[in-house]
């Protein structure tokens, strides 16, 4: 692959999006909330206690909690559910901006110009997805700094110790960025076949579905991942996405696009 014309497909998308103001407003109002609730929600569930037999299940699921005050302990067990939020950052932008620079392409007629260049197709699904899936993770890891930063001061060193743990950091930084490219290779498939950028998020937002399972078992604390548990799903998510890149390639074949895209 020619790695200019790459970066050219990327700066494009980027200017694109942000002439989208609807796109930026979902890019840029969640990780504002996303920073902010965690914090709110600690400091006003913190004053209670978990009722007893949820309190030990979630220290069964997570016995480095053992030593924490029943209240700490409140905190944290709140605290941890939003780690699959910040799992869902990265899903959803990249899917928006995937969508929207895919069937931007189909709809205003530009992609035939594109075509006309000496571009390959690997090439312009690379840059596509690179310039979908680098905004999401970036803001993913950047909320997640600020909300560690912020949960410093306004915590002891137990909860700020908690959002520091193997789980976030396996899970910031490995398995949010492949729900990332799984959310993209998505987009890529389903933009294939719709026309309507708002359809294709509905119908790629299916990738959510897991997350939000993963959301409700921790709320139960039937299971609470570790950092171990963490860096096997993104393992399996990545292998599901490259077999998924594989699919979406040949589903934008070169006479495809062409033809079924006008």
């Amino acid at each position: 692959m020619r790695w200019e014309i790459i970066r050219a497909v990327v700066g494009r998308d980027w200017e694109e999006t942000l002439r989208n103001r609807l796109l930026l407003l979902t890019i840029v109002v969640p990780p504002v909330a996303l920073t902010i609730v965690p914090l709110v929600v600690g400091s006003v569930i913190g004053s209670r206690a978990l009722p007893e037999a949820l309190a030990r299940q979630a220290i069964a699921q997570r016995p480095e909690w053992a030593g924490l005050s029943p209240t700490e302990l409140t905190a944290a067990f709140g605290i941890q559910q939003f780690l699959v939020f910040f799992l869902m950052m990265p899903a959803y932008i990249p899917l928006s901006i995937a969508s929207y620079s895919i069937i931007g392409e189909k709809t205003s007629r530009s992609l035939e110009a594109v075509l006309a260049t000496p571009i390959r197709t690997v090439e312009l699904l690379a840059g596509k997805a690179i310039s979908a899936l680098l905004p999401g993770v970036v803001t993913g890891i950047l909320t997640y700094v600020t909300f560690v930063v912020l949960a410093g001061f306004l915590y002891g060193r137990h909860l700020f110790g908690v959002v520091t743990d193997a789980s976030w950091l396996a899970g910031v930084f490995l398995l949010g960025p492949a729900v990332g490219l799984a959310s993209v290779v998505a987009g890529v498939i389903v933009s294939a076949r719709v026309s309507d950028p708002r359809t294709a998020q509905q119908i790629g937002g299916i990738i959510i579905v897991p997350l939000v399972a993963l959301a409700i078992v921790q709320a139960t604390a039937t299971l609470i991942l570790g950092g171990v548990g963490f860096a096997i799903s993104a393992a399996v998510v990545f292998a599901l996405s490259v077999i998924g890149l594989r699919i979406g390639a040949s589903l934008f074949g070169r006479e495809t696009i062409l033809t079924r895209w006008r």
